[in-house]
């Protein structure tokens, strides 16, 4: 079960002493830090406004909100970092999960580990304090363990679903890498980066998991999306509006030089891309998304570019005008 950082969160309570908080926290967290401030409230008599906003990360700081609403101070719970402050007015506060790792560690060495020796190691914030007893276990069964050190905002042996340098540092020296939690989005995101085995070891089912058959479905699915983009005619370019995904100057780029290559472009902005609100743009094909990189990678009904991808749309439609 997961555990809010409740000392430290009482500690900032009571040294800014708010009149008025915003709160923001993924959605699993949301009942628990409802029950947890309400009380909080009462005692440090503060009113608590819970924002309504989704919350994958902490590019999602809802610092706009924050102002608009003219808060004295806001908290984002539940996505553990480096730094314990990000924007003005936000503040992190780490949740921490209690489940037992060693079945599934158990469970690893005697399957799919039995044929590696040299192991990274990783995880996301609600596992990083055990990251060390999970470190010493698989070294008790005559593994060498690597994990990378701490690169801001990433802690050691963290990474985020955008973010793997943790893991760049010590793959070099790796064959393959264990990453324990339970999110897919995770793992494939760090098959895509390394190029080598990864394993997910899911505490809550006991599973041991290789990523690479999920992580080979999306890579074709980005080649298709690819090569639809190459023959579309209309194309929208969406501009992220979360403070963290903001990109705007690129967005501006793409336009200008698509539409030098006779596409029709449109300009987007949205702060949620959801399956819905791309299906209200009847009259486009396909999309180039310059918000989270890994946004693309979610299955929509229309094809959705990364802007990383976008640069590679733009590089090879230039190439083929000009043979």
């Amino acid at each position: 079960m997961l555990q809010i950082d409740r000392s430290t969160l009482v500690k900032l309570i009571e040294e800014k002493k708010p009149r008025l908080l915003l709160v923001s926290c993924p959605s699993g967290l949301l009942l628990r830090c409802m029950d947890l401030l309400r009380s909080m409230s009462e005692m440090y008599k503060f009113e608590v406004i819970f924002s309504g906003e989704s919350c994958y990360g902490i590019c999602d700081s809802n610092e706009d909100e924050a102002s608009r609403l003219k808060v004295d101070l806001s908290v984002h719970i539940g996505h553990n970092s480096y730094f314990s402050k990000i924007g003005h007015l936000t503040y992190l506060i780490d949740a921490f999960d209690d489940i037992d790792i060693i079945p599934v560690l158990e469970h690893a060495v005697s399957a799919e580990l039995i044929h590696y020796n040299k192991i990274g190691l990783c995880t996301i914030g609600p596992h990083l304090h055990k990251i060390e007893d999970a470190k010493s276990f698989l070294e008790s069964k005559n593994h060498t363990v690597f994990v990378g050190e701490a690169t801001p905002p990433l802690k050691r042996g963290q990474i985020f679903g955008c973010n793997f340098s943790t893991c760049a540092q010590i793959s070099p020296e790796v064959e393959a890498f264990v990453f324990i939690g339970s999110s897919r989005f995770h793992a494939i995101g760090l098959y895509k980066f390394v190029e080598k085995p990864v394993f997910m070891l899911d505490p809550y089912t006991i599973e041991v998991i290789s990523i690479e058959k999920d992580a080979l479905k999306i890579r074709k699915r980005s080649i298709f999306s690819f090569y639809k983009a190459v023959e579309a005619k209309n194309i929208g370019i969406i501009i992220g509006l979360k403070e963290g995904q903001s990109r705007k100057e690129e967005a501006l780029h793409l336009h200008k030089e698509l539409s030098q290559l006779e596409k029709n472009v449109s300009l987007i902005a949205m702060k949620e891309i959801t399956n819905y609100k791309i299906n209200e743009f009847r009259n486009i094909e396909v999309f180039i998304e310059t918000a989270c990189p890994r946004i693309s990678e979610d299955f929509y009904d229309k094809p959705i570019l990364s802007l990383e991808q976008g640069y590679k749309l733009l590089e090879y439609l230039k190439n083929k005008s000009s043979v």
